[in-house]
């Protein structure tokens, strides 16, 4: 989660429909030999995928053979270079974080005045593990979004509705603007107000491992 990943919008078909015609490598009835084409960073990998060396083992890319992780840069390659109407987005910090944590960027707007709520939501998804809560979308491996509406009884204040949306903080090379691809969407609703940033921060916690384990 910490690299600069290269999403090709159009991309996603063709790489799909690459990796599937990958082959199982043809076993003779004499004894398998020991298996050379595991996959291995190379600049390309950087260059066209978006992922450093160290994150190479992070995201997955390990798992793949040779012949798959070099499919999936041609495709990238021809995407990216081919035409000029498609946008590579690159998504994640540019610099790597510390192995095993994810740096998560918040924001609330809404009925959110004095900032109370954004202050609850920022404490409550500090105290997760393996989270550091950053200040901008460019240091940031995910975001979540909060609009907080209040719920009124009269004139006085019985609870809040939260509607949230994570996702992960990209940059549109094409257009040299903010993108982002987006997680889950939702929202809580807390009688109380209390206990609506520690909901927020438990959802959060599942998407975050979701997102860790590629589903």
């Amino acid at each position: 989660m910490n690299n600069r990943i290269v999403v090709s919008v159009i991309a996603a078909a063709s790489i799909c429909g690459q990796l599937m015609l990958a082959q199982a490598p043809h076993r003779s009835k004499s004894a398998a030999k020991p298996a050379s084409t595991a996959s291995a960073w190379t600049p390309d990998v950087q260059q066209y995928l978006g992922v450093s060396q160290s994150g190479f083992v992070l995201v997955g890319l390990n798992k793949l053979s040779k012949a798959q992780i070099d499919a999936l840069v041609t495709a990238a390659r021809n995407n990216v270079s081919g035409d000029p109407k498609k946008h590579t987005l690159l998504c994640g910090p540019a610099t790597p974080g510390q192995a095993g944590r994810v740096r998560v960027w918040v924001t609330v707007a809404g009925d959110d005045a004095q900032g109370l709520r954004l202050a609850e939501i920022r404490q409550a998804i500090r105290g997760l593990s393996g989270v550091d809560v950053v200040d901008a979308a460019a240091n940031a491996d995910r975001a979540l979004h909060v609009v907080i509406q209040e719920q009124t009884l009269g004139k006085r204040t019985i609870g809040y509705t939260a509607s949230y949306m994570t996702s992960t903080p990209c940059v549109d090379q094409s257009r040299m603007s903010d993108a982002e691809l987006k997680g889950q969407l939702g929202t809580y609703t807390d009688p109380k107000g209390a206990d609506l940033a520690r909901d927020l921060a438990g959802m959060l916690d599942q998407d975050l491992q979701q997102v860790r384990s590629g589903r």
